[in-house]
């Protein structure tokens, strides 16, 4: 899916200049005078690609509110805020909830192109690292009740007898188990276990 420049502003000045200096790339903007506008028109926002421009204060729903509920919203589009008024509560704010860039009115092109650039960039090792962990999770969930128990206690650092005890079960058929689930999640060694499944829950 081509990437995609959102933008949202309700001075329709400014949609018109920053639409235009943005083709000057060969980047498409769809722009939007309001945040209910463009949540009206993608209503599927985890499926979107590429990044958005929004401004901070707007009439109705301000540009911030949108920010603040944006993890919720569950998409992976970075934002870059834009401001006439910036203060520092502001930018603070704006970084704490994520935002990828802060930019103030009048926004610089060379400026604009590189961190329109580089959120382009952010999102999609941000799009393959999704899809990867979505990989690994699906590989755990071929596990069964006994294996997730025996992996919980192996990222614990607990050795097969422990395990055993542990589990009122035999070393021998700990030992099963375990090669078993190593078996299911396509890994060969302890290490490549506790890297690559090390940060994800383990459901037991």
């Amino acid at each position: 899916m081509a990437q995609r420049i959102y933008l949202i502003d309700d001075d329709e000045a400014i949609r018109i200049s920053l639409s235009a200096l943005l083709a000057t790339m060969g980047w498409e903007t769809q722009a939007y005078d309001s945040v209910q506008s463009f949540l009206t028109s993608q209503p599927e926002l985890q499926h979107l690609n590429g990044c958005l421009l929004l401004d901070i204060r707007m009439p109705g729903k301000s540009g911030i509110t949108l920010l603040e509920s944006w993890e919720q919203r569950g998409s992976t589009l970075p934002i870059i805020m834009m401001t006439g008024h910036g203060s520092i509560d502001l930018c603070r704010r704006a970084f704490k909830n994520g935002a990828f860039e802060f930019l103030t009115k009048p926004i610089d092109a060379d400026l604009l192109i590189e961190t329109v650039g580089a959120a382009f960039e952010q999102q999609k090792l941000t799009q393959q690292q999704r899809e990867s962990q979505a990989d690994l999770q699906a590989k755990l969930a071929t596990l069964s009740a006994r294996e997730q128990e025996v992996m919980a206690l192996i990222m614990q650092g607990k050795s097969n007898k422990e395990m055993a005890r542990d589990l009122s079960l035999s070393p021998r058929t700990v030992e099963a188990h375990r090669a078993s689930l190593f078996a299911r999640l396509e890994i060969n060694s302890l290490a490549k276990l506790i890297k690559v499944y090390g940060g994800l829950k383990i459901t037991t």
